[in-house]
C-alpha cells in the first residue's frame, strides 16, 4: 500500500511540474510575442583572476520583432571602458537573418569615441566608447554579440558586481557567474528574488551561478525611484566588507602637504564676509555649483578616483566626486567641519557586502556650530539640507577610521506643510488677508528665509503674497522647523468667464505641488516612489462682498487608505466659506498592492473642483433671499454672520 500511495504521489508531482512548466512557457510566449524585441540569452561572466586581474564576459542573443527595435532601441551597443587600464576584446559579432542567413558584423562598424559622459574634458579625454553598429537587421533577426573586458590588477579594489536582473525587453534566459580562487570568499545577496546561486569547485576555482527565466521587461512608468526597489538586484563582492572598500577609497584621498593658496584665499575671503556659518556655506556651495562645471563621467567610469581639489579648480571642472571633494576641502579651510560621504540606498545596503557600484551619489556632510548637520550637493543648490528628503539613505564617509565603518542612517522625519488663512475680497474684487505658515523638514526652505525671507513670496502659489516690503514676517526658523507669517494682496480681480468668478486657493510648492504629478496611469506594475513623504494641511475663511454668492456646494470627503489619506471640506455658509484641505503620504514608496489605493487619495487631493472657489454677482445687485440662502446651506446663520462683520 505505502508503494502504491508513493507511486501515485510521483505521478501526481510530475503532473504539476508539466503543468507549471507549460503555464509558465504560455505566460512567456505571450509577454514575448507583442514585445519590440527579446532577449533570448544573456550572460555576465566576472571572474578574479590569479593575478588580481578581473574579466567581465558578456553574451546576449537578441531578437528582434519590430522595426522600433533596430531603427531606435537596439540597432547598436555602446561599451564604456577606460584603455589606461582596461582592454576590451569583441569575441563575436553577428546577425542571425529571419532566413537563417549569418552575417558577419565588418570591421567598419566597430568605432571608437569619445563617452558623452567625457565631453569637453582634458582630465577624461582618455576614455573610450565602443560604438558597435549592427549589420543585416531587419524584422525576424537575431543579433549576437560576445566581449570581454580586462581590467588590470589594482584598479578596482576587489572583484564588485551590482546586477540589475531585469533589462528593457523580456528575457527568455540569463546567467550571472562569478568565478574565484578557491581559497577567496565570496560575499553576496539576493534582492526581491529567492533565487540562490549553483556553486561547484571546478580545479583551483569556485563557480557561482545565478540562473534566471522569463524575466520580463522594465515597465516604463514614471516615479519608480532612482535605486528601483521593486526591481531585483543582486550584489557580490570579493572585499571582506564594505569597511575594506571604504577604507580603499579614503586612501586614494589621502593627501600631504598644504592646499593650495587659491583655495585658501577663497574661502577665507568668504568667512570675512559674513559671520554667519549658513551663509558662508551657502556661499562656497554655490561657488562650487555655478563655477565649477560638472563632468558626467561616473563614479566607476572615472575608477572610484578623484583628481586633487587643486587640479579640478585649475582646470574649472569636475566629476560630482570631485567637486565633492573640492567643496569639502573649502568648508574645512572656513573652519566649517565637513566630510564627503557616498551615499547608498538604505534597501540594498549591507556592510557585510564591499560594493561600491551600489553608490549612487556622492554628497558632503558639514557640521555647523549653531545649526547642526546638512547633506549638501556639489552639483546643485536646494532650499533645504538633503538629509530629511534622502531619508532612508546610508551614508558612508569617506575618511580614514581604520577598521570603522561609520556609517549614517538617515532616519525618516515628518515633513509637514500647515497653513491658515483668512482671506477678503473688497467691493473692487481685491484680495486680502493674512497667511500663517508652519513648515517642517524636508518642506521647510531654511536656506531660503536664512538668505532673504522675501523669497518666499514666490513658493505660494498664485502669485498673491503682497509686493509691498516687510510683507514676510519669520517668527521662527531653523533646520527643523519654520513659522512664517505672510501678508496677502492682490490687485488683480479672480478670472471671470461668462459673470462666474473663478479663485484658485494656494498651495506651498514644497509639497505635493513640488512632486509634478499631473495623473496618475490606472495600473502599476512597480512601487511608486515619492520623492518624500509628506503631510499637508491647509485652512481657509474666504469671504466676498455683499451682492455676491457662492456657487460651490458643500462638500465633505474623507478618503483614507493604508499608502496615505485626504480630507477636503467646503462649507459655504452666506458670504463666507470656510475650507479645509488635508493630505497625509506617510510612506515614500507606495507597494503595488496599495497602488489603486494611493491613487484614489492622490486623485481627490488633484480633483481642481476641490481647489476653485466660484461666485457670481446676484441679478439684482443685492443679496440674496432667505430662502435662497437656505438653499445654499448659509440662510439660517445670515444674523449672526452680519453681527459679526458689524463687529
Amino acid at each position: 500500500m505505502k508503494s502504491i500511495n508513493l507511486a501515485y504521489r510521483l505521478k501526481m508531482k510530475k503532473r504539476f511540474t508539466f503543468v507549471a512548466i507549460l503555464f509558465f512557457s504560455l505566460t512567456c510566449f505571450a509577454q514575448n510575442k507583442d514585445a519590440d524585441a527579446v532577449f533570448e540569452k544573456i550572460i555576465k561572466e566576472y571572474t578574479l583572476n590569479r593575478d588580481g586581474s578581473i574579466t567581465y564576459h558578456y553574451f546576449k542573443q537578441l531578437k528582434l520583432q519590430s522595426r522600433l527595435s533596430f531603427n531606435r532601441l537596439y540597432g547598436e551597443t555602446f561599451i564604456v571602458y577606460d584603455p589606461q587600464f582596461q582592454e576590451l576584446k569583441i569575441n563575436e559579432s553577428y546577425t542571425i537573418k529571419a532566413d537563417s542567413t549569418r552575417v558577419r558584423t565588418p570591421e567598419n562598424a566597430f568605432n571608437e569615441v569619445l563617452p558623452h559622459s567625457a565631453a569637453h574634458s582634458a582630465a577624461y579625454n582618455h576614455l573610450r566608447e565602443m560604438v558597435v553598429t549592427h549589420t543585416a537587421l531587419e524584422v525576424g533577426a537575431t543579433i549576437v554579440l560576445d566581449y570581454t573586458i580586462t581590467t588590470h590588477q589594482g584598479y578596482w579594489p576587489a572583484l564588485m558586481g551590482n546586477e540589475v536582473i531585469r533589462e528593457s525587453s523580456p528575457v527568455t534566459k540569463m546567467e550571472v557567474i562569478v568565478n574565484v580562487p578557491v581559497d577567496v570568499d565570496l560575499q553576496y545577496k539576493m534582492f526581491n528574488l529567492r533565487t540562490a546561486p549553483e556553486i561547484i569547485v571546478k580545479g583551483n576555482e569556485k563557480i557561482f551561478t545565478w540562473k534566471f527565466a522569463g524575466l520580463p521587461a522594465a515597465p516604463h512608468e514614471r516615479f519608480r525611484g532612482a535605486c528601483l526597489p521593486g526591481t531585483p538586484r543582486l550584489l557580490f563582492s570579493t572585499a571582506k566588507n564594505m569597511e575594506a572598500v571604504k577604507e580603499w577609497m579614503a586612501q586614494q584621498l589621502q593627501r600631504k602637504g598644504s592646499p593650495a593658496n587659491d583655495l585658501l584665499q577663497l574661502a577665507r575671503k568668504t568667512k570675512d564676509e559674513s559671520q554667519d556659518e549658513i551663509k558662508v556655506m551657502r556661499a562656497l556651495q554655490r561657488f562650487v555649483v555655478d563655477d565649477i562645471g560638472t563632468l558626467g563621467v561616473s563614479l566607476a567610469e572615472a575608477g572610484f578616483r578623484a583628481r586633487r581639489p587643486e587640479l579640478v579648480w585649475q582646470s574649472n571642472a569636475g566629476t560630482a566626486f570631485e567637486k565633492s571633494v573640492l567643496l569639502t576641502t573649502l568648508l574645512n579651510l572656513a573652519d566649517i567641519q565637513a566630510v564627503t560621504v557616498l551615499a547608498a540606498p538604505g534597501k540594498f545596503f549591507d556592510p557585510a557586502v564591499g560594493d561600491l557600484f551600489l553608490f549612487q551619489d556622492v554628497l558632503v556632510y558639514a557640521t555647523t556650530k549653531s545649526n547642526g548637520d546638512f547633506l549638501l550637493s556639489a552639483t546643485h543648490t536646494d532650499n533645504q539640507g538633503l538629509q530629511y528628503r534622502e531619508a532612508g539613505k546610508v551614508l558612508i564617509p569617506l575618511k580614514r577610521t581604520q577598521g570603522e565603518l561609520n556609517a549614517i542612517k538617515l532616519k525618516a522625519v515628518e515633513n509637514k506643510i500647515a497653513m491658515e488663512a483668512g482671506l477678503t475680497f473688497d467691493d473692487s474684487l481685491h484680495l486680502s488677508g493674512t497667511a500663517n505658515l508652519m513648515l517642517t523638514y524636508a518642506a521647510n526652505p531654511f536656506f531660503k528665509l536664512a538668505e532673504n525671507p522675501a523669497s518666499i513670496k514666490k513658493m505660494l502659489t498664485g502669485n498673491l503674497v503682497c509686493k509691498k516690503e516687510g510683507s514676510v514676517k519669520v517668527l521662527n526658523s531653523n533646520p527643523a522647523k519654520s513659522e512664517v507669517t505672510v501678508r496677502i494682496g492682490s490687485a488683480d480681480t479672480p478670472e471671470q468667464e461668462a459673470g462666474f468668478y473663478t479663485f484658485i486657493l494656494p498651495e506651498f510648492v514644497s509639497g505635493f505641488t513640488n512632486f509634478h504629478i499631473a495623473y496618475l496611469e490606472s495600473e502599476r506594475e512597480d512601487p511608486f516612489v515619492l520623492p518624500y513623504p509628506v503631510s499637508e494641511k491647509y485652512e481657509f475663511t474666504l469671504e466676498i462682498p455683499e451682492g455676491y454668492r457662492f456657487e460651490n456646494l458643500k462638500v465633505k470627503e474623507t478618503i483614507k487608505h493604508k499608502s496615505g489619506s485626504a480630507t477636503i471640506s467646503i462649507l459655504p455658509k452666506g458670504n463666507r466659506m470656510e475650507i479645509v484641505r488635508t493630505l497625509d503620504l506617510n510612506q515614500k514608496i507606495i507597494s503595488v498592492s496599495d497602488y489603486a489605493d494611493f491613487r484614489e487619495v492622490a486623485n481627490t487631493w488633484l480633483n481642481k473642483n476641490y481647489r476653485k472657489v466660484v461666485f457670481t454677482k446676484n441679478k439684482t445687485g443685492n443679496a440674496p433671499g432667505k430662502d435662497e440662502k437656505d438653499s445654499r446651506g448659509g440662510g439660517k446663520d445670515k444674523g449672526k454672520d452680519s453681527e459679526k462683520r458689524s463687529r
